[in-house]
């Protein structure tokens, strides 16, 4: 006994050492949260940890090793991220499904109530593994090598930290391996909350998600099961317990709509509004999935409310207990690949916004210049880069690469190159993968992706806001840029050299005119401004707008503009703000 101690013992100290998480590794969680983190391999070890064992096996049969895995509860990190629902008629949480991503793309979907209304430890983010190895290590005394050698080399593989580890339940397939994302979601389903006397609704319905309903009147024809419930809730304290009977939810699904996907969630609604959510893998994955029972009796009398109710035996509260069942919805909450448009701010880290980083999370690629690259990769996961979409624009300016070709020739070189980066996109969103570009500043406001992406990707296409130039610049100027209550017009050098009524409007009005990409034109921009502006009219350049270390603001007049721009150094980051209220 004492030689096979020091064997396993040596096992686990030398695959301790082997399986541990990269130090590169970056989780991010989003979603429903007012704070969303971005935790590396070191921030993860600096919670209090737990170990659990998990004995792999999928539901097709593959064996994957038995491990004790060490990790944070995922309860833990989501109470880090302060989980809060926006305005909503359902206020608990109750409803709200975690979905968590890895590296691949592939997704699994837990409730909020199995993390937050069962043990902590049951459901952990695991950043170290250490493999079981039996004790009896001559297998060939028993079996045959093709029986044993498989399931001894699973002890062998490299497990990808950080990992989803649901230890409860007894298929794991959704407990995902090199986990970069955990998303808080909120369900899109309307609900509309009553108030009532006595709860009571004569059936149920059944909705598949598909158009099709299955009205329940009574529970004939399923087979009968029963099951003790504890009344306990953090509001009301205990209140008993009552041994209930009906059938399986499971059961009842599965004969009627639910389909087994991992995605997939069950959404169950009293008459009054009240509404829980139940996760595909407690339902079907969990042993404890078969108790979770719609119940049409108690103590072998009718219930007193409502016809029937949804109850979770094991839960530790009361909480997604639903009187007066009259709707369950299977809900999938599978995406269709999307390009994301994520605004990174206009210069500095912190002007990046918390909703930017939330789906920074939700991306399986990115495209990316490279100083954002640099700047922005602990949010970014060690997730792959398509290209830089600057590199053609630089190569334009600087003939970089050019290797001494005409304007035509470098012009279509250009073009084939753009067709080969979106057919990278395309190929990216095929594959079931979504894309982010990480855009500076506003992605909508003079943005040169819409010039080359919008029509091939309209309709995949999302936009996450972003801080411009124009935000920055306004902080550094500091006063009211519309004093007389009037407007605040938004150009280039181009525009209005084109709409020359446009600039007599504006300055017949009083009011102020922001310029973008206006330093190199100035020397044009200049002379238009002053057919309609007096010498004496205030101009102010904010440059570098946003970058702590380099900003500073020149204050001048349209008369003097021009040589007290000659003066900088800088000649491209620059906003020009012209009229009277920056007086």
């Amino acid at each position: 006994m004492a030689r096979r101690s020091v064997f396993a013992l040596l096992a686990v100290i030398v695959c301790a050492c082997v399986l541990q998480v990269s130090p590169s590794t970056a989780l991010t969680i989003g979603g429903v949260v007012r704070q969303p983190l971005n935790l590396s391999t070191e921030d993860l070890a600096r919670f209090e940890s737990t170990t659990v064992r998990l004995n792999e096996l999928t539901r097709d049969s593959r064996f994957r090793g038995a491990f004790a895995y060490r990790g944070v509860p995922l309860r833990t990190l989501l109470e880090f991220a302060s989980v809060q629902k926006e305005e909503s008629s359902f206020g608990k949480p109750l409803d709200l499904a975690v979905v968590i991503r890895n590296r691949e793309g592939k997704r699994t979907v837990l409730s909020w109530g199995e993390i937050f209304h069962r043990n902590p430890s049951e459901i952990i983010i695991a950043v170290s593994a250490v493999p079981i190895v039996p004790h009896h290590t001559n297998c060939g005394e028993c079996h045959d090598a093709k029986i044993y050698e498989p399931a001894l080399n699973q002890l062998k593989r490299k497990v990808g930290l950080p990992k989803l580890v649901a230890a409860n339940d007894f298929f794991t397939d959704r407990s995902l391996e090199d986990i970069v994302h955990i998303d808080v979601m909120e369900m899109k389903q309307k609900t509309e909350k009553r108030q009532m006397g006595k709860l009571f609704s004569p059936e149920f319905t059944v909705l598949d998600g598909k158009g099709r309903s299955v009205e329940v009147s009574d529970l004939s024809g399923y087979a009968r099961i029963e099951a003790d419930k504890k009344h306990i809730s953090d509001g009301r304290g205990y209140h008993g317990w009552r041994r209930y009977s009906g059938v399986s939810l499971r059961e009842l699904l599965t004969k009627t709509a639910m389909e087994q996907d991992a995605d997939t969630v069950v959404l169950a609604s009293s008459i009054d509004g009240y509404r829980v959510l139940i996760s595909y893998g407690e339902l079907f994955l969990s042993p404890g999935g078969e108790r979770i029972i719609i119940a049409d009796g108690i103590k072998g009398r009718p219930l007193e409310e409502g016809r029937f109710a949804l109850i979770l035996p094991d839960d530790a509260s009361d909480d997604r207990t639903v009187k007066a069942l009259s709707k369950i919805e299977v809900v999938s909450l599978k995406e269709k690949p999307k390009f994301y448009i994520i605004g990174m701010g206009c210069a500095d880290t912190s002007l990046i916004t918390l909703e930017a980083i939330s789906y920074m999370g939700k991306a399986d690629a990115f495209i990316a210049p490279d100083d954002i690259r640099r700047r922005f990769a602990k949010y970014m996961g060690g997730k792959p880069v398509l290209f830089d979409p600057l590199r053609m624009h630089i190569a334009r300016i600087t003939k970089k690469d050019s290797q001494g070709l005409s304007g035509a020739e470098l012009k279509e070189k250009m073009d084939r190159e753009n067709e080969q980066d979106i057919q990278k996109i395309k190929d990216t969103l095929d594959a079931g993968k979504s894309v982010a570009l990480l855009e500076y500043g506003d992605p909508v406001v003079y943005a040169a992706w819409q010039h080359r992406f919008q029509r091939s990707f309209k309709d995949q296409i999302e936009i996450v806001p972003g801080i411009s130039a124009f935000n920055a610049a306004n902080a550094m100027i500091g006063g009211n840029l519309v004093c007389k209550a009037g407007s605040l017009v938004l150009t280039v050098p181009g525009a209005l050299a084109a709409n020359e009524g446009m600039v007599k409007a504006v300055s017949t009005g009083g009011d102020t005119m922001a310029v973008f990409i206006g330093l190199r034109e100035l020397k044009t921009l200049v002379p238009l401004l002053q057919k309609y502006y007096p010498e004496t009219t205030p101009v102010q350049i904010a440059y570098k707008a946003g970058y702590s270390n380099n900003r500073h603001l020149v204050k001048t007049t349209l008369g003097s503009v021009i040589a007290a721009a000659e003066k900088e150094n800088e000649r491209h980051l620059g906003m020009i703000y012209i009229g009277p209220c920056l007086q």
